[in-house]
């Protein structure tokens, strides 16, 4: 429920003596290497899927959907864990977790779809369980930093972290898959995991209670909060279920070669890295400008249109390129919005509503991705063309953030 008990549990945690200088470094580099791990394999893995496995389109997307089925039904309930464990402990299980989930997936998938997700079953349950408790805990660990100040150069620095693992990792995904193939990228993938988890073992955990239940945080996600949460995180959540999902098939069936996606991938991620430093900077210097906000979100809307309309490989760069140079005006003002609204109150139960929020946008999104595949199946032009329209507009809907009621 909100209500200021669970603020006096979290109020401690912001006069602990954190040396944030070494905390703040050893959090970007676990978000380095946990993304290298991510960002070698996940373009990969749709190729492996179409190519390898044998997977219709609609059947890849159903894939997805039971992975997200597995946050769906773990979510409410690694609160507990978190307030048991720690912080970073709970950050650091992600990398355990993701590992062996990949690496169970590289021997179970055998090509025949309902049985496959019937065997997945307890690997998807235990990478929901991991990541939800480490995308929560990252939350409320970044909650208190940004309090500290620096706000929007702290993000800056992450998101920097994330995106230099994004320019790497998928070239280099690509060329082990061409070379190596698919099980080498996962056991590349599990070291990156591995190395990130080890990172968050360095320095000292910190641990708090909490008060509520997952009853009550059902309760509390329908009844207490603010609406336009729901809003902005549907823009958000929808339109990057797209890019997840959706944009490496497209590029699949344009391209026909992973290391081409992975080239493609990096040269749009490495552009768009000194935008988002910048726009940190600036944001620090000169505050969040409304106006700014409103008009990346139209760019971003022409321009992710666009990804449907045209099928030009050169073309599909360049516009990638962009949208992600774009994206930096952005996810740090989106970003520090969202944090204002944690650190006012009830930060744990904030945290964890936002993301139980958006991992089940995810699972609705992806839903629609593979009946939409699966009903179209003999026209996929129309079903990408409409997939990019519709979440190029759900972008629009970010613009509520700024609405948020913070008490």
């Amino acid at each position: 429920m909100f209500h200021k008990s669970l603020n006096a549990d979290f109020h401690h945690l912001f006069h602990l003596h954190f040396n944030m200088d070494k905390e703040i470094t050893e959090v970007s580099l676990f978000q380095f290497f946990a993304n290298l791990g991510r960002n070698v394999i996940m373009l990969a893995l749709p190729f492996f899927l179409y190519r390898e496995v044998g997977y219709e389109i609609w059947q890849i997307c159903a894939f997805f959907f039971f992975w997200q089925l597995g946050f769906t039904l773990t979510i409410p309930f690694v609160g507990a864990f978190i307030s048991r464990f720690g912080l970073k402990h709970s950050m650091l299980l992600r990398s355990f977790g993701t590992a062996t989930f990949w690496v169970g997936l590289s021997f179970l998938l055998k090509g025949n779809f309902w049985h496959d997700m019937t065997v997945l079953i307890p690997l998807f349950l235990l990478n929901g369980f991991c990541k939800s408790a480490s995308e929560i805990g990252y939350d409320i660990f970044l909650t208190y930093y940004m309090n500290r100040g620096s706000n929007g150069k702290t993000i800056a620095w992450i998101q920097m972290a994330i995106m230099a693992a994004v320019v790497v990792a998928p070239l280099a995904g690509g060329m082990i898959m061409k070379s190596l193939g698919f099980n080498w990228v996962v056991y590349t993938a599990a070291l990156f995991y591995i190395i990130s988890g080890v990172i968050l073992l360095l320095t000292p955990d910190k641990k708090f209670n909490v008060s509520y239940t997952p009853t009550g945080l059902l309760h509390d996600a329908f009844k207490k909060t603010d609406k336009t949460l729901f809003v902005a995180e549907f823009g958000r959540v929808f339109f990057d279920a797209v890019l997840w999902v959706v944009w490496p098939i497209f590029l699949l069936l344009i391209l026909t070669n992973v290391t081409a996606i992975g080239m493609i991938v990096a040269a749009s991620s490495a552009l768009s890295m000194v935008a988002t430093f910048i726009i940190g900077k600036r944001i620090d210097k000169f505050g969040v400008s409304v106006r700014s906000f409103r008009f990346g979100t139209y760019r971003s809307t022409l321009l992710n249109f666009l990804r449907g309309m045209i099928w030009d490989p050169v073309v599909l760069a360049v516009i990638d390129s962009l949208h992600k140079i774009n994206m930096g005006t952005l996810k740090v003002p989106y970003t520090m919005q969202i944090f204002k609204w944690l650190h006012k109150r009830d930060t744990f139960e904030r945290a964890h509503i936002r993301w139980m929020i958006a991992e089940n946008i995810y699972m609705v999104a992806i839903l629609i991705f593979s009946l939409l595949f699966y009903f179209f199946a003999n026209d996929f032009r129309l079903v990408f063309t409409s997939i990019f329209a519709i979440g190029s507009l759900t972008m629009l809907l970010t613009q509520a953030v700024g609405k948020f009621k913070e008490e």
